[in-house]
């Protein structure tokens, strides 16, 4: 296949990044945070799966054993200089079916870059008048000006990565997670071209970004911002993804017809102890 600014990680490749130790830690994380979903009242309508962005970039820290960045919005969250990468973590939510199985379709959005100077300015007016080539250009300068400020802080590193973790929108039964992994080749931003049978009055999309089977990115103008959306089931299809299977299922229950003391808490502690949490390679 092509390079694409955006190519996923074979699952060798992936693996190499979180080994046995490292699913150890995020294995543990994962109890944790199930633990302290809300539960939903009788009746009411299933939550979905709700774990901080930075929760998860820790969860990449301790696992992977790298250094945070602790910078925010910077364009990457964590850097090994031991091996010299840095990495960009994204949660995407995608639809499963009852078993945990993932539903063909696009994921929720990721943000790759969004801007409301600059590019962002005059974004409207841009559109408006249809110079989506422009639109195009400003944005694409913008992503690679992001990696640059990279280089100038952290010399040592050679490549840059996105670690997905995909979670379950509004789930039925079983909760299982994903893993993916891809390498953001820079030099691939000169072949991206627009994507005009499906680029409108409020979205221009790209083409070459991603493969086309893995995804598709466009400039939003709504929200000034560069998006990608993952089609996870063909991730999954080509043995790109670690699955995390869990025996997490959702507890309906009207917390105020119980006490909810110390007793309660720790048999909840201990329900959470039982859960399973099986990484599939």
């Amino acid at each position: 296949m092509p390079e694409f600014v955006i190519n996923p990680l074979s699952k060798e490749e992936l693996s190499s990044f979180i080994d046995d130790r490292g699913k150890e830690i995020i294995r543990y994380f994962l109890i944790k945070s199930l633990f302290s979903q809300p539960e939903p009242k009788i009746g009411q309508s299933q939550l979905p799966i709700q774990i901080p962005k930075e929760h998860i970039e820790q969860w990449f820290t301790q696992a992977l054993d790298v250094s945070p960045t602790g910078a925010g919005s910077y364009p990457i969250d964590i850097y090994n200089d031991r091996e010299r990468w840095g990495a960009d973590i994204k949660m995407l939510s995608i639809d499963v079916i009852a078993d945990g199985s993932i539903l063909p379709g696009n994921s929720g959005e990721a943000s790759l870059g969004q801007k409301f100077k600059g590019p962002g300015i005059n974004l409207d007016s841009l559109f408006t008048n249809g110079n989506f080539e422009e639109i195009k250009n400003e944005w694409l300068a913008l992503y690679e000006s992001k990696f640059e400020t990279v280089k100038e802080r952290y010399p040592e590193i050679e490549e840059i990565y996105y670690f997905f973790i995909l979670r379950p929108g509004i789930q039925d039964v079983n909760t299982n997670f994903y893993i993916a992994g891809a390498r953001i080749n820079l030099e691939r931003l000169s072949e991206v071209t627009i994507d005009s049978g499906r680029t409108t009055v409020n979205s221009v999309y790209l083409n070459n970004f991603i493969a086309n089977i893995y995804g598709n990115t466009k400039i939003y103008k709504a929200k000034k911002r560069l998006e990608l959306r993952l089609n996870a089931k063909q991730w999954d299809d080509d043995d790109l993804i670690i699955k995390i299977k869990t025996s997490f299922a959702p507890r309906s229950i009207n917390l105020r017809n119980l006490a909810v003391n110390t007793e309660f808490i720790r048999e909840e502690i201990e329900r959470a102890l039982e859960l399973e949490i099986d990484f599939s390679d």
